[in-house]
Parts: structure tokens; C-alpha cells; sequence
């Protein structure tokens, strides 16, 4: 895991200046490379082949082609062995250099050949090219500047680094609604006008003398096509698993896992387990959080998975303190808005992770692989009650009446905030809250609905239509994937998600989607996959998200900072009249609910951490 940029004219101390700002991502070396033509610069984080001869900007025997690197290849030594086979030779034992000589063997399709997650950019000066891609979930960013004008492109993991350049720090007026609206901001937008984030399973090819970029997807989910025998869907799982771990596993520095306690950590620990012996397992819980009405801590689960296991276990309480301590830190790291407050938990376990290994396994993907949000429950139960209009006469319940009229793009609107639609006041509740009270601007419901026609089509039905909706268009790249990264890179720490594999996602779309999820359960056939690895306790869990009790806090102990921030906020001029008034509403309101303190909370963190931010980036 490291930080990479660059731009296409030559200025070594500007491309130093560019590391500096990405330093936390690769504490243990940096490194440039400056001709005629381009700076390239690097930060690194030693995971693999920690000698002098795994350091970066690396080039092939002739020069001719340069790369810097951030992520991981974890199937570098089977693609070294075919290469070797081929002619070329190695001068190190990391993956850096597979991805040199695979570039140079396959040209951009190369990427097709990785299992991993990466973000890099190569110079080829025989084709005067930049060549940059990232990896198929996004899980390593790059954001990017092209202006013909001035003929300047800019490039690197963070933008902080691109702000380093003399560039107007302008307001992207639509990535402002979007955030707005949706508490991050989608690719290919950035909080700056002029700036671009490449997105996932994307590449970039760009022309140095022309000028022109090329944006290509390099892959895709196949069709969808389920296979009824789930005997042998639970068996290939158990082997992926044990597969997608192990190649995880792959490290010169000391592995350990994060384990919360719920269904996609505990697997993925539990799997470790069977592999490593002295496993070290990470988890965090939170103070006092027996008096709030939500239910934050899981605390218990994550000491139940560690003692069965018997690994060396690491737990924290995250505090108000705490809390306090990291306003500053968080909003360095992630520089620009970005409402997932559980970032500062994340943060703080990545932390207490990296004074004691330098790569831990997560268990980020299982909900979007294998349909575990109440959203995906919900949509069950909607489509359910639709198909078998008959109980509605005998039910008599107004929710599921009102459920079957529910449209379908209504219903997506609906569920991206999060709604289980498990009864009827939630379904009346969160009716007025859109329909009265949020603000929705045109793009954003252009950006949600626009992929909702071609996935209905593709897959038949509104709960797997939802499913990849989370997993390819939603929340998993933009947001959850960015809180991981920022929160590990901030303490020199390297995530791999074993659910992330590009293999379990194309084995998802083999698996019907009753097996996944009912109106009952949510991830059915994952259950049945670590059935034998985890404690009963854990395998019958439901769903309990990461979530600091912050919102309570922001509300009680920190409601002056909050009008502190909000007042700052005004003064700045940079909301609308529209969301001038969403934000009179949402500060006007105190909830006494938790349905309430839930919502209206999280609206009212999403302008806390937008007052943080422009004070941090925008002067």
C-alpha cells in the first residue's frame, strides 16, 4: 500500500513536494522520477520484498518503461512464473516488477490477468504514453486533472497531493449536491472543479503529445446465471473462501484481521485461523453505549469469535475523547466532505492495528456479495407480498397494500436511506421525510435512477437488481471502500478484503437470489459456507452496522460545536438557497425517537463535516 502522483512536465521539487503530502500512505521510503517529459513520484509502504530492490518509481532493464504502484497483486507469483517462462527476468521478488513486464508482454490488457486491488501509473516513453488504471471494486484511488487548455495533467491517490499544484480551488457545484444528497461524492466527480477520480475497473491512456485521454472499463459482472445446485454453490464458497484468503495472506510483514464480531469478519478470521498460527485480531467497541437508544456496541461477539479461535485479541473503547482528539485528523484524511462518521472508529482501530501488524484481512464486501443489508430483506418482502396478492386480503395490513404500490424506482429512493420497511409507521415516517423535508437535487436522482432500468432487465428481479445495485453503483466504491483506505492509510496500514475478490463476485452471480436472501434472512448461503467455522451464536446473527454513538454526542455533549460549525458554515456562502434551507431544517429539528435521532443526526454530521472541511481545503 503506498501513495502515487505525478504530472507530465519535469519539476522535481514539485513532485517531492506531491510525496510529502501523501506521506502517511508509505512511511518507509519515498522516491521520484523526473525526465523531459514527466515526474513520477512515490511513497511506500513495504509489504512485499522489503530490500532496496522493491523501491519505487521502478523501471524495466531498458528504461524504457516506469511505474509507480499502490495496492497489491496478489497472484504475482503465478503471473512471474508464466512470464519467466516467456524470456523475462526478474530483479526482485515483488509484484511492482511482475506488473512491468506484464504491461510490457500485454500492453494495457495486462490488467485483465490481476487479481487485486491497485492503482498505477506507467510510462512508456518508446509509446509516449501515461497508462494509469485501477483495480475492479475500486478499492485504490486515483484522482486526476487534465486541463488542453495548458496542456497539464496531474495525478495522484489523494487530493491533497493535486492541490499542491497553483490550482483554483474552486467548488464543483453538482459533487456539492451530490454530497448532499448521498454523504460522498461518486465517481468520476471530486469536490473540485477540474478534478476527476478515475473509476473503478477503469483505464486511462494518455497521449503526451496529442493530449488526448482514453477512458475504457476493462471488465465487467458476467450475465447473470443462477445454478440451482446449492450443494455444490456451498462447496465451491468454502474453497473460494480458504482461496481468497490465503492469497490475502501473502505478506514480508506480520498479518492480522479485524474482527468485529459480525458474520463477514468472523468468517474471514475464522478462515485465517485454519491457516496461521499466533493470529492477532483487532476489534473496538464503544463507551457507555448501553444508555443510547441505538444500539452501537458488539463488543461481546468480537471477545465470543476471539476466545473460540483462541487468537491474541486487541480491543479498544472509543470515547468522546476520542472523538474530539480526531476532528482535525479525520478531515486531513479524507480532504473532501464525507459524511461515513464511522470513519473515526475505522480510523482508530487502524490505529491500534498498525503498532502490531502492518496488513490486516476485513471483512468489507460480504453485504454486496452475498445480499446482506435490510434493504435487500426488504426488497423480499416487497416483491413477496406482490406476488402473492392473496395474503394481502387476509393480512389486512396497510404496509403491505402500501408496499405492493410502491413503484420501482420509487422503492430505490426509498432504500438508499438505509429504510428496512419492516412496519408501517417506518414506511410513513420516512414518506414524509422525502417527499417534505430532503433535499434531492435533479443530478442526484439522475445518478440513481439512471441504472436502474438496464439492472432490472438484467437480472430479473427488484432484490438482486438491489443487490448489484450496491455492489457495482452505490455506496461500496464511493464511500465504504474510501473510509477503509483513508482510515488505514492514515496509520500505515494495509486492508485486504478476501469478499473483494473478483472471483466471488462472478461466483455471486451464479447463486439464485433465494439463496441469498428471503422476507426472512439476509445472506442464507453464506451462513450454510461457515456453517462449521464460527459458533452457532454467530452464524444465526443478524446485521449490526459500525457506528459510533457520535450523532447522540453531537446533539448533547457537542451541540456548541455543532452551531459553532454551522455558523462558520453560513458564513462561507457556499450552499444554495435550497440547501441553505435543508440545512435550517435539519438544525431546527431535535429528535426524540430513535428512528429520528438516526436521521436527522446523520443529516446534521453531513454539514458538521462539510464546516470541517472548508475550513481545512477550501482556504
Amino acid at each position: 500500500m503506498c501513495g502515487i502522483c505525478g504530472f507530465n512536465w519535469g519539476d522535481n521539487r514539485l513532485v517531492l513536494k506531491m510525496n510529502e503530502a501523501q506521506k502517511h500512505r508509505g512511511p518507509d521510503a519515498g522516491g521520484s522520477f523526473v525526465d523531459g517529459k514527466v515526474s513520477l513520484g512515490h511513497r511506500r509502504l513495504a509489504i512485499i520484498d522489503l530490500s532496496e530492490r522493491g523501491k519505487q518509481p521502478m523501471s524495466n532493464k531498458e528504461g524504457t518503461v516506469t511505474i509507480v504502484f499502490n495496492g497489491e497483486i496478489y497472484n504475482f507469483q503465478e503471473l512471474r512464473d508464466d512470464l519467466e517462462k516467456k524470456g523475462y527476468q526478474f530483479k526482485s521478488g515483488s509484484d511492482t516488477e511482475v506488473i512491468i513486464h506484464a504491461y510490457s508482454e500485454y500492453g494495457p490488457d495486462c490488467v485483465k490477468k490481476f487479481n487485486g486491488m491497485w492503482a498505477f501509473c506507467i510510462y512508456d516513453s518508446v509509446k509516449n504514453i501515461l497508462f494509469l488504471s485501477r483495480d475492479r471494486v475500486g478499492k485504490k484511488p486515483i484522482y486526476f486533472y487534465l486541463d488542453k487548455k495548458t496542456s497539464k495533467f496531474i495525478f495522484a491517490s489523494e487530493l491533497k497531493a493535486i492541490l499542491e499544484h497553483d490550482l483554483k480551488r474552486e467548488i464543483d457545484e453538482t459533487a456539492l449536491e451530490l454530497y448532499l444528497s448521498l454523504g460522498f461524492i461518486p465517481e468520476p466527480y471530486s469536490i473540485f472543479r477540474g478534478i476527476k477520480k478515475l473509476g473503478q475497473s477503469q483505464n486511462l491512456v494518455l497521449d503526451l503529445k496529442t493530449m488526448k485521454a482514453k477512458i475504457s472499463t476493462y471488465w465487467g459482472l458476467p450475465d447473470f446465471s443462477p445454478d440451482k445446485d446449492k450443494k455444490k454453490l456451498i462447496a465451491e464458497g468454502r474453497e473460494l473462501l480458504d482461496s481468497s484468503v490465503l492469497l490475502r495472506k501473502i505478506a514480508d510483514v506480520p498479518v492480522g484481521t479485524f474482527l468485529s464480531g459480525g458474520l463477514d469478519s468472523s468468517a474471514v478470521t475464522a478462515t485465517l485461523a485454519k491457516f496461521k498460527k499466533d493470529l492477532h485480531t483487532f476489534s473496538i467497541g464503544f463507551e457507555d453505549s448501553s444508555k443510547y437508544k441505538i444500539k452501537y456496541d458488539e463488543s461481546k461477539y468480537a471477545y465470543l469469535m476471539a476466545e473460540y479461535l483462541g487468537t491474541t485479541h486487541h480491543h479498544y473503547y472509543f470515547g468522546k475523547k476520542d472523538f474530539e482528539k480526531m476532528i482535525d485528523k479525520i478531515t486531513f484524511a479524507y480532504d473532501e466532505p464525507f459524511w461515513d462518521f464511522s470513519c473515526y472508529p475505522t480510523a482508530k482501530v487502524s490505529e491500534l492495528t498498525g503498532k502490531h501488524v502492518t496488513v490486516a484481512l476485513s471483512g468489507d464486501g460480504g453485504d454486496e456479495v452475498f445480499g446482506g443489508y435490510y434493504t435487500h430483506k426488504a426488497a423480499a418482502r416487497i416483491e413477496f407480498f406482490r406476488n402473492h396478492p392473496q395474503l394481502l386480503r387476509r393480512v389486512g395490513h396497510s404496509f403491505f397494500k402500501k408496499a405492493c404500490q410502491i413503484t420501482k424506482n420509487d422503492f430505490f429512493l426509498v432504500a438508499r436511506e438505509g429504510l428496512s420497511l419492516t412496519m408501517e409507521k417506518d414506511s410513513k415516517f420516512y414518506s414524509n421525510l422525502l417527499t417534505k423535508e430532503k433535499y434531492m437535487p435533479k443530478e442526484a436522482k439522475l445518478w440513481y435512477s439512471s441504472n436502474l432500468s438496464p439492472l432490472l432487465k438484467k437480472y430479473g428481479s427488484l432484490t438482486e437488481s438491489l443487490i448489484k445495485f450496491d455492489l457495482l453503483h452505490r455506496t461500496l466504491s464511493d464511500n465504504f471502500l474510501v473510509k477503509v483506505d483513508r482510515a488505514g492509510m492514515l496509520n500505515a496500514l494495509e486492508v485486504r478484503c478476501p469478499f473483494l475478490d473478483y472471483r466471488f463476485l462472478e461466483y455471486s452471480n451464479r447463486i439464485p437470489t433465494s439463496y441469498k436472501v428471503d422476507i426472512f434472512k439476509t445472506k442464507k448461503i453464506m451462513r450454510d459456507i461457515i456453517r462449521d467455522r464460527v459458533p452457532k451464536q454467530i452464524v444465526n446473527r443478524g446485521k449490526q452496522g459500525f457506528m459510533p454513538p457520535i450523532i447522540d454526542w453531537l446533539y448533547t455533549d457537542y451541540n456548541g460545536l455543532v452551531e459553532e460549525k454551522i455558523k462558520s458554515l453560513r458564513a462561507r456562502k457556499i450552499l444554495t438557497a435550497p440547501q441553505e434551507n435543508y440545512l435550517d431544517k435539519i438544525v431546527s429539528i431535535r429528535p426524540h425517537t430513535e428512528k429520528e435521532t438516526r436521521i436527522y443526526g446523520e443529516k446534521l454530521y453531513m454539514f458538521f463535516a462539510l464546516s470541517n472541511w472548508a475550513e481545512r481545503w477550501l482556504d
